[in-house]
């Protein structure tokens, strides 16, 4: 199944405010784009409700992207972000 990825402005801005610095901005990025390949594949599932499903994927030691796939649309929708810095 091919997803489509879903980064909100709320979540955007958290990216660049505080700014990252460009390494770990880099790596978030790139982590983000990569999750529609294969959401189910990477990251620790966090709970499953019918065609949701929470995620966490570990971006290497900088930090936690937590995102929700929805089934029935074919999405993976960015719901936080958190890194240390």
């Amino acid at each position: 199944m091919s997803y489509s990825l879903v980064i909100t402005e709320e979540i955007s801005a958290m990216v660049k405010s505080p700014p990252m610095d460009k390494f770990t901005h880099a790596m978030f990025i790139e982590a983000m784009i990569n999750l529609p390949v294969d959401p189910h594949g990477v990251g620790s599932l966090v709970r499953s409700e019918g065609a949701f499903t929470t995620r966490t994927f570990s971006v290497g030691p900088h930090g936690l992207i937590t995102y929700v796939v929805d089934e029935t649309t074919a999405t993976v929708t960015i719901v936080d972000v958190t890194w240390l810095g």
